[in-house]
Parts: C-alpha cells; sequence; structure tokens
C-alpha cells in the first residue's frame, strides 16, 4: 500500500535518529533515540507509540504548523532498535490528530480532523508505516481522543453546533455503529476550554474513553459545564456522572478493574494525586474530590498522566512529568492500593512525558518530547527491557 501523493509528504531526508544507548546491554531491549530535524523551525508533539509486528516502533505526532489554527499530521516508522525507516507529514487539509493509535487485524488506526469542514477522519497505517487514504467519519466534527474497541473504535468528538459531547462507536470503514450526544452547557465559557484544547493555545485536557466489563462505556469530557467522568449506554441520558470542577478539576487518567473499581489520577487546580483503587458508582452522580488519593507534588502541574493495567500482575505502572523535567513512572498494586517502586527517566535534556506501552519481550517502551538544546522540540524514544518492568511490579 502506496501513499497517495495528494494527501502526504515522505520525508526521509531530514529526520535522523540520534542513538545514546548503553552499548553494552542488547540495544533492541534497552536504548535512547532523539530524533533530530535539520529544519529548526519545526515543533514536534509526540502523541502516542505502537510497537508493531516486526518489532519496530509507530509514533504518531503533531507539527506545529504556523499557517493554521490546527497542528499537522506527523507518524514515523522505526525498526526494533529505533531506526529511522519511514516517516510521513500529511498535508493539509488533515490536521489534530488524535492521541492514541489502535490495532485492529494487522492495521495500525488513528483519527485526525479535516482543518476545512472539521469532520473526523479514520487512517490506516500499515505494518511499514504506509498511510491509507483518510475516510471521513460523516457528522463527527472535533475528534478529541479514541481508543480500540475488540475490532472497532470508540471516539469521543465536540460537536460545535450544538454544544454536545458526543460518544461514537465505528468500524475500521468508518461506519458509525453507535452514538449518543450530551450536552456540555450553554455558553462561550464552556466551549473555550475546547477550543483553547484543540487549537493548543490553552491547556491540554485529560480527554480519555474506554470501556468496563460489564458492557458500560465511559469518557472523561464536558458534560453540564463540568470537565467529568461520564458513564453511558448509547441512552439519552448518562447512566452516572463523576462531576470534576469545571475545567479546574477532575479525572486525569482512569482504568477500569471492574465492580466500579478504578485506577485514577485526578487534579484539582494545582494538585495532583494518585488513588489505584477508587470506587466510583457507575449509575449515580459523585464528585472527584470525593476519590481522596495521595497528592504527589513532584507532578508537574496540568502533566499528561497515564496508566497501564499490568493484568497478570494485579499491578497498574502510572507514568508522568515531574517539575524538575524528568519522566515520573510508579508501580502500584491494584490489590493494596500500596506504591511499589518509582523511576525517573531522562537526564541531560529536558523531557516530557507522552506515552507508553509494554513490548513484545515484557520491556517498555516510553514515548517522550524533549526540547534538544533547550528549544528545539523533537521526538524521543526510551526502551526498556523485562528486568527493569519487574522491577517496577516488585
Amino acid at each position: 500500500m502506496k501513499p497517495n501523493r495528494f494527501y502526504f509528504i515522505v520525508a526521509l531526508a531530514f529526520f535522523t535518529g540520534c542513538d545514546i544507548s548503553d552499548n553494552d546491554i542488547s540495544p533492541t531491549s534497552t536504548f535512547v533515540k532523539i530524533y533530530d530535524d535539520n529544519r529548526f523551525e519545526v515543533e514536534y508533539y509526540p502523541l502516542d507509540v505502537i510497537q508493531t509486528a516486526d518489532n519496530g516502533y509507530l509514533v504518531l505526532s503533531e507539527l506545529k504548523n504556523d499557517q493554521s489554527l490546527f497542528t499537522s499530521v506527523y507518524v514515523l516508522k522505526t525498526d526494533e532498535l529505533g531506526n529511522v525507516l519511514n516517516q510521513t507529514e500529511m498535508i493539509a487539509p488533515y490536521a489534530n490528530p488524535v492521541n492514541s493509535w489502535s490495532k485492529i487485524g494487522d492495521k495500525y488506526y488513528f483519527i485526525c480532523m479535516d482543518e476545512n469542514n472539521l469532520i473526523a477522519n479514520l487512517v490506516a497505517v500499515d505494518n511499514d508505516g504506509n498511510l491509507a487514504n483518510p475516510i471521513p467519519i460523516p457528522g463527527i466534527t472535533y475528534p478529541l481522543v479514541s481508543t480500540v474497541d475488540e475490532n472497532n473504535l470508540v471516539l469521543l468528538s465536540f460537536d460545535n453546533s450544538n454544544g454536545e459531547s458526543v460518544i461514537s462507536l465505528i468500524n475500521e470503514t468508518a461506519q458509525i455503529l453507535q452514538q449518543a450526544s450530551y450536552s456540555i452547557g450553554a455558553g462561550v465559557e464552556v466551549e473555550k476550554p475546547i477550543i483553547d484544547h484543540l487549537t493548543r493555545n490553552g491547556r491540554e485536557l485529560p480527554f480519555s474513553i474506554g470501556k468496563i466489563t460489564n458492557g458500560l462505556y465511559y469518557f472523561n469530557g464536558f458534560y453540564n459545564y463540568t470537565f467529568s467522568l461520564v458513564f453511558t449506554n448509547f441512552g439519552s441520558d448518562p447512566t452516572g456522572v463523576c462531576q470534576g470542577q469545571l475545567s479546574a478539576g477532575g479525572i486525569s487518567s482512569v482504568s477500569s478493574l471492574g465492580n466500579n473499581v478504578f485506577g485514577i489520577s485526578r487534579f484539582n487546580f494545582s494538585d495532583n494525586y494518585i488513588n489505584p483503587i477508587s470506587n466510583i458508582p457507575t449509575s449515580d452522580i459523585t464528585s472527584s474530590i470525593d476519590l481522596g488519593g495521595n497528592i504527589f507534588p513532584e507532578m508537574a502541574s496540568e502533566a499528561r498522566v497515564k496508566l497501564l493495567n499490568i493484568e497478570q500482575e494485579a499491578k497498574w505502572l502510572y507514568a508522568t512529568n515531574t517539575i524538575s523535567k524528568q519522566i515520573i513512572i510508579q508501580g502500584f498494586s491494584q490489590n493494596t492500593g500500596d506504591i511499589l517502586s518509582t523511576e525517573y527517566v531522562g537526564e541531560g535534556n529536558p523531557f516530557s512525558f507522552a506515552s507508553f506501552r509494554i513490548t513484545n519481550d515484557g520491556g517498555l517502551v516510553i514515548l517522550a518530547k524533549t526540547a534538544v538544546e533547550g528549544r528545539f522540540q523533537r521526538i524521543a524514544i526510551f526502551k526498556r527491557d523485562a528486568k527493569y518492568v519487574r522491577g517496577l511490579l516488585h
């Protein structure tokens, strides 16, 4: 499958990876790559990483675009050592990639937006990093976040015309299978944080979406004037809501363990909390303030937080940024809530956490943004081995 020349610019010449790994360790199990660009004015904002069937990696990233309100789309494909094999910049009108890869069958999918009509588009990527033609998803505007749901994707978007948060279940051909809309409340002051998030002119809001083992879906987004965790069965009303504090407080990451038990992190103005065992009723109205948790003052304010459910170990891995511009990864027990480990990643340059995943060899791949020479925003990948992960979990 070859990229359509009218949609994409493939630019292998200007982007190279600088390897700063430890040469005494197998280079496929542990390495660090910083991907530089001789176009000094270009700024990269990485979103997500996923390992491919050949043990290489696909990186989804935004590019700052001075010619548009929105960011451009960039996809990087590496081999198992992190060396660049393929890279693609999507040209206008495609913009604003949603921050998640979804694997269905032998393809990898992400969602972006047509900046002319604001319609969401689904893009398939093969194992070699080649992009298929984008497929519009009719009626869905301003995509915010998506995730895989078995052989489908579930997507949260914003309907600016009606002032609604929209949850949609779509298949790999961009057909809408189910959909429901919920009012965010009337007024410019409610829409402004969403538009600022989309244009990257304000805070990056921790939108998320997922499914609980009992079949309910949830989204972390705006409902009834407030940034809230909303539970839904695609009915006309939510089944339950955990309310935040307008846009200044709420849940920053969430994953379900079933039976109304979740691992979460939350924010309340400038404070950050982690609670690895949170009971959140899915059929009631509650408040995120009541979820408690341990405050972590070293966490940077408004930092991106993600958590991985290591099911076979009954453990969580949380990752985020520190105020000293490092990445912090912490292990927690899902049974007791106890903290098991703390590791810091990144030195020399300032690093900002983007995403992480368990790799095929039981290790960990960590995606980050770094500032080369303190000012050039670039992509970085850290690969850690299975021993490193075991240390985090015990």
